[in-house]
């Protein structure tokens, strides 16, 4: 499976002009250079908090394990303004993916999810205490 053939989105409630703000605030109050989870039945995951901005927005990349901390996949995240009130971050692969994982897609999708709810989850955090999101 070639990398950019998949991928999981999640529309978030923050104003693109003032994420540069909610990243700040999420490199700041994380304990290293990188986030993990470990997200159950699904896998575990460490994304990199050091958000490279670019053209169309701001990227990094992250790996995912699956539940047997074995198999690795390298992906990227991205978060673009897709609205006036509004980014997607996204999830993709950047590598083709690994014949373990290729023979596993829906579980990858599944993890995939896991890691973007999770990042959502802090981005929101960071946005609401900013005041850059809307509560709720």
């Amino acid at each position: 499976m070639e990398p950019g053939s998949i991928s999981v989105s999640r529309t978030l409630p923050i104003d693109g002009a003032l994420l540069a703000d909610v990243l700040r605030r999420l490199r700041r109050d994380a304990a290293g250079a990188a986030l993990r989870w470990t997200l159950g039945d699904l896998g575990s995951a460490e994304v990199d908090i050091n958000f490279v901005s670019g053209r169309d927005g701001f990227g990094t990349v992250a790996r995912v394990w699956d539940a047997r901390g074995l198999a690795v996949a390298s992906v990227a995240l991205s978060l673009t303004a897709v609205a006036d009130d509004a980014i997607q971050l996204r999830l993709r692969p950047t590598t083709a993916l690994t014949p373990w994982w290729q023979e596993r897609v829906g579980e990858l999708l599944e993890l995939a999810q896991a890691v973007i709810n999770e990042l959502a989850e802090e981005l929101l955090w960071h946005a609401t205490r900013a005041g850059i999101a809307a509560n709720g």
